[in-house]
């Protein structure tokens, strides 16, 4: 008898564990946030069409230049559906970084003190940043030569101000670049850029007695930051540009392991456009339907015009009858 009340609190214990196993697990935190008020956000994005359900959002370039940064944490993002409502969120450092192609081009140097120098044997190039107050910014040098050795500079020439009347350079970084290894590819050079402001680099190649280093590629890399949310049904825009806001606190923050794990859909927002920038007064479709009634408007008083001007004068009575 004993026995058997110990098979069944045996079977009784392993069913209650399957069943707690079976049981589903706690429904997600999916509540949206309080309502904003959007018009105060320079930057407003639709994110693409897409799916309810759990959704990542890579932060672009551009969302990475004129957001508050990594910096002040991202204080000004912000998601919100078609009604205002915010729509709680993680930030989450990416294990890649952001990698984006930056065009290299010869360049005549301005600066007086470059000039002077060009006695010797240099490269001039010039890169062009996509945006201004890039946080992190490296600059990665791409060649195909094998053997070299290169003293290599970025900088910025400034125009002339109290301090100087003529234009100038300031040495943002320098590196030697060099690989000794004829049967191994080189790897990149990379070049930490500090926050700056201009977008116009020089690059500065010193190719001592040796024919120019070919520089077959330039990258720009950058902090890969991400969002993670559950997106809701129906339209989601991605807000930033505020200075006068603090960080959000979501409650979300709190339940991260439970809320936010599952497989995610990679999403990305539309185009940047500034919300401060004038739009056009007209659309090109109402401007060419209006353009079109005022030609025939103006050919109908042409038409009367011709018609009044072509018509005989009409006949004075005679006073003599």
């Amino acid at each position: 008898m004993t026995g058997r009340l110990f098979l069944a609190a045996a079977l009784a214990t392993v069913a209650a564990g399957a069943g707690t196993a079976q049981t589903p697990p706690p429904p997600i935190a999916s509540e949206r946030g309080a309502q904003l008020d959007t018009s105060g956000f320079r930057y407003q994005r639709p994110l693409a069409a897409g799916d309810a359900g759990l959704a990542v959002l890579p932060l672009d370039a551009a969302a990475l230049a004129h957001s508050q940064g990594p910096l002040r944490s991202f204080a000004d993002l912000r998601l919100v559906d078609e009604s205002g409502a915010q729509i709680p969120y993680l930030l989450e450092r990416r294990g890649d970084r952001l990698s984006m192609d930056l065009q290299l081009g010869a360049a005549t140097p301005e600066a007086g003190e470059l000039q002077e120098r060009r006695s010797g044997n240099r490269s001039f190039y010039r890169i062009t940043l996509p945006f201004e107050d890039l946080p992190g910014p490296v600059i990665a040098l791409h060649t195909t030569s094998v053997v070299f050795r290169r003293r290599v500079q970025v900088g910025v020439e400034r125009p002339p101000d109290r301090r100087r009347r003529s234009m100038s350079f300031q040495q943002l970084t320098e590196s030697v670049w060099e690989h000794r290894d004829a049967e191994t590819p080189p790897p990149p050079l990379e070049l930490a850029l500090p926050l700056e402001r201009s977008r116009q680099l020089l690059l500065i190649v010193d190719e001592g007695d040796n024919r120019p280093l070919p520089i077959t590629g330039v990258r720009l890399l950058l902090p890969g930051w991400q969002l993670r949310f559950r997106r809701p049904a129906g339209s989601v825009r991605l807000l930033y540009g505020k200075d006068d806001i603090t960080e959000p606190h979501y409650d979300v923050a709190s339940l991260a392991p439970a809320s936010m794990r599952g497989e995610a859909r990679e999403v990305a927002a539309d185009a940047e456009r500034n919300a401060d920038a004038p739009g056009p007064i007209v659309s090109p479709r109402a401007f060419w339907v209006g353009l079109a009634a005022a030609v025939v408007l103006l050919l109908g008083v042409l038409v009367r015009l011709i018609s009044s001007g072509s018509a005989p004068p009409p006949r004075r009575p005679d006073p003599s009858h």
